[in-house]
């Protein structure tokens, strides 16, 4: 037996050894993609070299994909050799998440409860559909209109797994696991959105901290617990910092920088616009035409004038 087919032999006893469910479409969850990707991963037993392994993840993962799947695979650019190394990495991490996708029926059930709230509290809210499929640990959500694209090798992430295979700041960010309910309804909250779609520094916050303001906020019963503690404890300096690039279309010191951000948490731009979000609808009488604003993306300059918000510096001139 060759090293590679030896190789793949052991990580794929390590992520399988237990029947495969039948995974298939139901209603609005798209989760067929799931059962293809294990049975690809069982399949590598047959390997006898890495280009094998490759074309098994093509032949049984990538090219039976249903369409959202596909969406999923191109809008993130994973790559049948990427899904290879991913799998060799990380055995005894896909072990644990194998065993999770075999109840994903108990996580679709708690996310039609998070569903049915937002319908409640959004005007006009259209549940989306909802895409699982394994990636490459490079996002464990997107929206794509109203349909949801999960990074379920991400989303499913608990608290109680075992992470000692994962590094930096990957690891850093799954340690205290990904909420999935809030996850998912973030993301529905972008098929909600409507209008201009500018890249600059403000439009970026605002989107992502109107998709996280009012999906905390409804799922917590106008609650909004667990804000981030490093930017309460600076709110003010990084308000400054923040309104002076508000304008700009370089956005890598407040979001997408997880890999690269240097002696502070990454994206704090989803602080800084939930924020913002939170300010203007505790200013409003009208909390149904305040959702209804929020989420026009052509009024982000309007809402940011009309919340007051100035990064609580007041509260720290106060304090001095």
């Amino acid at each position: 037996m060759k090293p590679v087919s030896y190789f793949f032999t052991i990580i794929t006893c390590g992520i399988i050894c237990f029947a495969v469910t039948s995974f298939t479409i139901k209603e609005n969850y798209v989760i067929s993609d799931l059962g293809h990707f294990w049975e690809a991963v069982d399949s590598l037993k047959d390997a006898q070299t890495r280009e094998d392994s490759i074309a098994i993840i093509q032949k049984y993962y990538l090219d039976r994909m249903s369409t959202e799947g596909k969406m999923f695979i191109s809008i993130r650019g994973y790559t049948a050799p990427e899904l290879v190394n991913t799998i060799r990495r990380y055995p005894k991490y896909l072990k644990q998440v194998r065993l999770k996708t075999e109840n994903i029926s108990a996580y679709t059930a708690m996310l039609d409860s998070g569903f049915a709230k937002m319908k409640a509290a959004i005007p006009d809210y259209k549940v989306p559909r909802v895409c699982f499929a394994i990636g490459c640990f490079r996002g464990g959500g997107t929206s794509e209109g109203n349909l949801i694209l999960m990074g379920t090798e991400i989303a499913l992430a608990t608290s109680d797994m075992d992470f000692s295979e994962l590094k930096g700041n990957l690891r850093t960010a799954l340690l205290k696991g990904i909420n999935l309910k809030e996850l998912v309804m973030h993301e529905s909250v972008h098929g909600q959105q409507f209008h201009k779609k500018d890249d600059n520094l403000l439009a970026i916050a605002m989107r992502e901290g109107c998709a996280n303001f009012l999906s905390t906020y409804i799922l917590n019963d106008g609650h909004l617990p667990g804000l981030d503690q490093y930017g309460l404890e600076n709110e003010c300096e990084l308000w400054n910092k923040f309104k002076s690039g508000i304008n700009s279309e370089d956005v890598s010191q407040w979001f997408y920088n997880t890999g690269t951000i240097k002696n502070k948490p990454a994206d704090l731009g989803y602080f800084i616009g939930m924020r913002i979000c939170e300010a203007y609808y505790n200013r409003q009488a009208d909390k149904q035409q305040a959702i209804k604003t929020l989420l026009d993306r052509a009024k982000y300059k309007e809402v940011l004038e009309q919340s007051g918000y100035d990064g609580h510096c007041d509260n720290v001139k106060a304090d001095k």
